[in-house]
C-alpha cells in the first residue's frame, strides 16, 4: 500500500497553473521522503516487535519448564530434598557463567560452592537410601534446578538488552506462561502422576486451601518486590537463607518427615555452605571509616551496590512466578 501511494504521488498530481498536468517534483519529493521515512520506522517496529516476541516465547518457555518441575519436584519428593535441591540453582549458574561468559570465582567462594553441592549430595543419597524418593524424582529435581538456573541467567540477560526492569519483564511474560501451563499442564500433571485434573472432585476444603495457597503466593511475590527495592543483596540473602531454614524445620516438626542423623548433617552442610558463598560472594561491608576515606567514589560505590541488588533480585523478582508455587 505504500508503494502503490508512492507510485501515485509521483506520477499523477494536478497543477493549477496553466490547467496542465504534470508531477510537482518538490511536493513529490517531499511525499516520497516521508513515506520512505515511515516505511523505514514500521519496519524497524516490526523487526522489535518479532525479536521481543521470540525472546518473550523463549524466556517463557525456560520458566514454564522450571515451574513444572518445581512443582512435580514437591509432589515426588520429599519436601526437605525439594527444598535442599534448590540450593544447587547458585552453583548451576556459577558453572554456565564460568563456562559460557568465562567468569573467575576466587578459591573461597569455590570451596562454598563446593560444600553447597557435598551437602545436597548427602541429603539426595540419604533419601535414596531409605525409599523417600526415586530416580525419577532425582531427575524431576535436577531439571528444576537446570530450568531455575537458566530463568535465572536469561532473566539478568533481557533485563540488561532490552533495559526493562524486573516487574515489566515478569508483566511482559506472565501471561504467555499462563497460557503455556493451561495448556499442557494438565498432560504433564496425568503423566507423572496418573491422574487427570478433571477427576478431582473438588470439596470445601480443598477449594479454601487453593485459594489459601494462591493468596500466599500473591504476598510472596508482593514481599520479594518490597524487599528488592528496600533491602541491600546481603540482607536479601539473609532473608533467603532464614526462609530456607525455616522450611526444613517444619517439614519436619509440622509435616512429620522422617530426619535422619545424616539427612540433618547434609541439610546443615548445604545451608553453610550456601551462607559462606553469600559472604564471600558479597564480602564484609565495609566500616565507617573506610567509607569516609572513599569519598570521592561514593557515586561508583552505589551505582556497584544498585548493580548487584539488581543481580541477587533478578532471579527472585524477575521470575518470581517460578518460584512462589514451590515456596
Amino acid at each position: 500500500m505504500l508503494a502503490t501511494e508512492a507510485v501515485q504521488c509521483t506520477n499523477t498530481c494536478p497543477c493549477a497553473e496553466k490547467h496542465e498536468f504534470r508531477p510537482p517534483y518538490r511536493s513529490a519529493q517531499k511525499r516520497l521522503k516521508t513515506i520512505a521515512t515511515l516505511t523505514w520506522l514500521a519496519d524497524k517496529l516490526l523487526l522489535l516487535l518479532l525479536t521481543c516476541t521470540a525472546a518473550t516465547l523463549y524466556f517463557s518457555i525456560i520458566a514454564v519448564i522450571s515451574i513444572a518441575s518445581l512443582n512435580l519436584s514437591l509432589l515426588v519428593n520429599p519436601v526437605g530434598l525439594y527444598q535442599v535441591a534448590k540450593l544447587l540453582v547458585i552453583p548451576f549458574v556459577c558453572c554456565v557463567e564460568a563456562i559460557g561468559y568465562g567468569r573467575r570465582f576466587n578459591t573461597a567462594t569455590l570451596l562454598s560452592i563446593a560444600t553447597v553441592v557435598v551437602g545436597v549430595a548427602v541429603v539426595t543419597v540419604n533419601d535414596l537410601g531409605s525409599g523417600s524418593t526415586s530416580l525419577l524424582g532425582i531427575l524431576i529435581a535436577g531439571v528444576s534446578v537446570v530450568g531455575s538456573g537458566m530463568q535465572q541467567i536469561l532473566c539478568g540477560a533481557m533485563q540488561r538488552e532490552y533495559k526493562l526492569q524486573s516487574h515489566q519483564l515478569l508483566a511482559a511474560t506472565a501471561p504467555v506462561q499462563g497460557g503455556i501451563l493451561l495448556v499442557s499442564g494438565p498432560f504433564i500433571d496425568a503423566a507423572v502422576s496418573g491422574n487427570w485434573i478433571g477427576g478431582y472432585a473438588l470439596t470445601t476444603p480443598a477449594v479454601a486451601v487453593l485459594v489459601l495457597s494462591c493468596a500466599i503466593s500473591v504476598g510472596v511475590n508482593v514481599s520479594q518486590f518490597m524487599c528488592l527495592g528496600r533491602f541491600s543483596a546481603v540482607t536479601f540473602q539473609v532473608i533467603g537463607h532464614t526462609k530456607t531454614i525455616l522450611v526444613l524445620l517444619i517439614s519436619w516438626l509440622a509435616l512429620g518427615e522422617n530426619m535422619s542423623t545424616k539427612k540433618l548433617l547434609g541439610m546443615a552442610v548445604a545451608v553453610l555452605g550456601m551462607i559462606a558463598y553469600g559472604y564471600f560472594v558479597n564480602g564484609p561491608a565495609p566500616s565507617i571509616k573506610a567509607r569516609s576515606s572513599k569519598a570521592g567514589a561514593s557515586h561508583d560505590g552505589a551505582a556497584a551496590a544498585a548493580a548487584e541488588n539488581l543481580e541477587a533480585g533478578s532471579g527472585a523478582a524477575g521470575g518470581v512466578g517460578a518460584k512462589h508455587n514451590g515456596d
